[in-house]
């Protein structure tokens, strides 16, 4: 081999190993810029799905950007919008007082009547009016106004529509059923002329009854949350019926 061509060889080498080198260095620049591209790409891509509650002046506040209980006024244009002015609550951790377990329990706003007086059953067994009349009718039926309503009760403790003529009744020792539906079965039904104070007003479905008190008025235990009351019979589908005679 002569000195030429050992040459050209040698340089033939260079040129490739040059070449070579070219490539790698393109190639990692490539990659780099791929990878600065996807990095770019991610950014712009959660700013554009960050929802509008992320500006939020009470999610700004929570994030640090109110502090010291200081005035902030914060920017948001890539949502359009412009954050209002937002006032940091005051927080510290550890900053507390030792409570009661008991402190914690829900109390009941619910109020508990008691009553200890006599029942349906004592005054069927000793009734407190010996003549059915609508003057002594109206007076057991008055008495009882303020009573509040509690579904299933038939005391002045508490008491339901049934329930509130059942015990009036009971005074004259005339024994009902708790139930409108049982009550209304048992009497004779009487026409609104022939009706006096102290005959039973009874919805045509059932849902409810009270005590007559003439002019279009009767006495009612109304509905939870209410108490027994004088008030207009409120519908015109009711009847009235009658237990026993009532003397006038």
């Amino acid at each position: 081999m002569n000195s030429a061509t050992a040459d050209a060889q040698s340089v033939s080498r260079k040129d490739l190993r040059s070449i070579e080198r070219n490539k790698a260095a393109k190639a990692e620049r490539h990659t780099l810029r791929t990878l600065v591209t996807m990095f770019a790409s991610t950014g712009l891509m959660a700013t554009a799905a960050l929802p509008s509650y992320g500006f939020a002046p009470e999610v700004t506040a929570a994030a640090g950007l109110a502090r010291d209980s200081e005035m902030v006024q914060v920017s948001a244009p890539s949502q359009g919008l412009s954050v209002a002015t937002v006032r940091a609550v005051e927080f510290t951790r550890g900053d507390y007082q030792p409570a009661a377990a008991s402190e914690f329990q829900v109390k009941s706003k619910s109020k508990i009547y008691y009553y200890e007086g006599p029942r349906a059953a004592d005054y069927l067994a000793s009734p407190r009016f010996t003549s059915v009349t609508s003057a002594n009718l109206m007076k057991a039926a008055a008495e009882l106004v303020g009573t509040p309503y509690v579904f299933g009760g038939q005391t002045p403790g508490g008491i339901d529509c049934s329930g509130y003529v059942l015990f009036v009744y009971s005074q004259f020792g005339v024994e009902l059923p708790h139930s409108v539906y049982q009550q209304a079965k048992m009497a004779t039904k009487v026409a609104i002329e022939d009706a006096v104070p102290g005959d039973i007003v009874i919805f045509n479905d059932f849902s409810h009854n009270g005590i007559y008190a003439g002019n279009g008025n009767f006495y009612h235990a109304p509905q939870p949350g209410d108490r027994v009351k004088l008030a207009p019979i409120f519908t015109d589908r009711y009847h009235l019926i009658r237990f026993v005679d009532i003397e006038n």
